[in-house]
């Protein structure tokens, strides 16, 4: 294996934080993963794609056809509900967020054709070292002497993308997907699982592109996932967030209207307090045994971080339960109104029931907050 990519893994590995960052990762960090990326990708296009079989290429191309989409607003536990999915052997999980249809996509069609590939795969091989600034890391391994599992993706991607099907409007995400599956040899799973908040919003265009596709909608009390946008993510205003949950809240209340074998709505309050039904529910909808790989949750079977953006003693692994983890103080009284005032109704329908306030305190409120 090439020296540099040696070096370039042991500087970056040396720079991974130990705890999840709050604020955005360091210019030493960002400069490291590339370099990393950088190496691993040349040293791919040196050596060549992986060939592909026949029998390869065919199981493949029935996995693409069958993804399932976990989303839901930032911070109301998709990821939780990710690592649930994880290791059960009916399913390839992306071990980070997909982000195609709310980021990726957008960034990939603003380059020349043939950077794409290049643009896509080291992206992916920052995310396969370090996911989320935060540990499980190294969801392949790690290189050596006699090779690296990242070159190996890295050779999968420049195979797959040849293979898979150029005209399908998801092609290049499903050359990762393909990619990874591939490396975990995990080609012949039923399904393919994309964790990404905000995808409900592209809702119509998924199930026009794949009508087949399976979505797993996470919702969560308001309050708290304001709270813990409020803590996570500090340049965030309370108004862009409640637009946010607006948009998953009326999405959410609008698929479970009609029975749809497509759609499954989970509640991140039942999931933490009652895993084993939910999870059993999750299952079913899937069509897939209830392995115990849904009773912890993993990143590439690794075990990951507790549910939790304020509990950091918890051990890895942990699933904490709802009440576990609020934090009261984060919301000041005006903000916890405001979003009683916003999204009361639309809550109600989702079986979360909040305070009515009165409606000269909600314009005044509105005003207050720009709405």
């Amino acid at each position: 294996m090439s020296p540099t990519i040696i070096t370039a893994e042991h500087q970056l590995d040396a720079l991974l934080p130990k705890r999840r960052l709050e604020d955005s990762p360091p210019a030493e960090l960002m400069a490291a993963a590339g370099a990393w990326s950088d190496a691993v990708w040349a040293e791919a296009e040196r050596v060549g794609p992986i060939i592909l079989t026949d029998a390869e290429v065919l199981k493949g191309n029935k996995l693409a056809a069958s993804p399932v989409y976990i989303c839901g607003v930032h911070r109301s536990g998709t990821t939780l509900v990710r690592d649930l999915t994880d290791g059960h052997p009916d399913l390839v999980v992306l071990p980070s967020e997909g982000t195609y249809y709310t980021n990726l996509e957008t960034q990939l069609l603003s380059l020349p054709a043939n950077k794409r590939a290049a643009y896509l795969g080291k992206e992916w091989l920052r995310r396969l070292a370090n996911p989320i600034n935060q540990p499980p890391y190294w969801l392949l391994g790690k290189s050596g002497e006699e090779g690296s599992p990242y070159v190996d993706f890295a050779r999968y991607v420049l195979a797959w993308w040849e293979k898979v099907d150029q005209n399908n409007p998801q092609w290049p995400h499903l050359v990762i997907v393909l990619a990874y599956a591939s490396c975990t040899n995990n080609l012949s799973a039923k399904y393919w699982v994309d964790k990404t908040p905000a995808n409900e919003r592209y809702l119509n265009r998924i199930w026009k592109e794949n009508p087949q596709a399976k979505i797993i909608h996470v919702i969560r009390d308001p309050l708290a996932t304001l709270a813990s946008r409020k803590k996570m993510e500090p340049g965030i205003t309370v108004r862009s967030a409640l637009r946010d949950l607006k948009i998953s809240f009326k999405v959410a209340a609008r698929q479970s209207a009609p029975k749809d074998e497509r759609f499954l709505l989970v509640r991140y309050e039942e999931l933490c307090d009652d895993l084993q039904i939910v999870t059993e529910g999750m299952a079913t909808f899937l069509n897939i045994s209830h392995a115990d790989t849904f009773k912890q949750p993993t990143v590439a079977g690794i075990p990951s971080q507790a549910n939790s953006s304020f509990n950091k003693e918890a051990a890895s692994g942990q699933i904490l339960k709802a009440d576990q983890h609020q934090q009261a103080d984060i919301l000041s009284k005006a903000e916890r109104e405001l979003i009683a005032a916003e999204v009361g109704e639309l809550a109600g329908k989702l079986v979360y029931l909040m305070p009515v306030v009165g409606l000269l305190r909600k314009y005044y409120l509105k005003l207050r907050y720009g709405f």
